[in-house]
């Protein structure tokens, strides 16, 4: 609740946004012109049992979405993928830091509604000694050869990294799904305000003294595992397997703290990337979606 809160100060960057309520339920029709693609989204959803207030709500948004010219209606998202956005679709029972926790009932109401599934996300276990890490090894070594360094920060200490996250994140996802540039005070402000609440392990990759990528990743606050949030790597390095030389280095960090498994959390499985390992592998699997409908 009270992220949810800090988060709506995101709405100050919205071209339009509205509140929508119908009984106990409400929503933000929020209009984002910096999206590539869906430009008006619902998110800040606090929603009710009774889906008939479901329908009214989201018949109002749609209505108004589509007088304002827009012909179709995606989400839950808050404004840009920085925020939070989708909803638990399985495994209601594992919980992950930080997780989406809507109700069960959430996903088969919004289909009542005509919505589909528009992207799909995961959660899973990966155990640490597995074929992508082998790799690594030999790829890390390659890259230092090369001259790329690697520096590992932890707890306070990352927080010296934050212009350096922000930018090589802004890089890196520029053509990723549903994702739209956010200032950097803002990035401070509200994406950070989860990020301080934990004890955060951030690798960051250099080549001289530009800082081309990072994976960063911490131990989940509701059991034993750590998770493995996000990595990115600056375009023109891209091709040069500098992913895989922080992915081992982070599982070898991993490993020093007496994990066998590290959870990769949220992981979009429409991207070119995606791989799921084989079930020797993995395991535990908890799967996310963001809707859409066209108006």
């Amino acid at each position: 609740r009270n992220n949810m809160n800090i988060e709506k100060g995101i709405l100050q960057l919205a071209d339009y946004y509205e509140k929508f309520e119908a009984g106990a339920s409400s929503a933000y029709l929020i209009i984002n012109e910096k999206m590539k693609d869906y430009k008006a989204m619902f998110g800040f959803a606090e929603l009710g049992e009774d889906i008939e207030e479901w329908k009214e709500l989201f018949s109002r948004m749609e209505d108004k979405a589509k007088e304002m010219g827009y012909s179709s209606l995606v989400g839950p998202l808050n404004y840009c993928t920085w925020m939070s956005y989708r909803w638990a679709i399985s495994r209601f029972d594992m919980k992950l830091f930080p997780d989406c926790t809507n109700p069960p009932f959430y996903p088969e109401y919004i289909k009542e509604l005509g919505y589909r599934e528009l992207y799909t996300y995961r959660s899973a276990e990966i155990a640490i000694n597995n074929p992508l890490n082998e790799v690594g090894e030999q790829v890390y070594s390659e890259k230092k050869e090369e001259g790329y360094s690697f520096i590992t920060v932890e707890k306070e200490e990352a927080f010296a990294y934050v212009k350096e996250v922000y930018e090589i994140s802004k890089n890196a996802f520029s053509d990723a799904l549903l994702y739209s540039d956010i200032p950097f005070e803002v990035f401070e402000k509200l994406y950070l305000s989860w990020v301080k609440e934990i004890d955060i392990s951030l690798i960051v990759a250099l080549h001289g003294k530009e800082a081309i990528g990072y994976v960063f990743g911490y131990e989940n606050r509701y059991g034993r595992d750590f998770i493995s949030k996000t990595s990115a790597v600056k375009k023109e390095y891209q091709k040069q397997k500098i992913y895989l030389a922080l992915l081992y280095l982070g599982s070898e960090l991993v490993k020093n703290k007496g994990y066998d498994t590290m959870l990769y959390h949220f992981q979009c499985e429409q991207k070119d990337t995606f791989r799921r390992f084989g079930e020797d592998v993995e395991n535990n699997e908890k799967r996310y979606a963001v809707y859409v409908k066209e108006l």
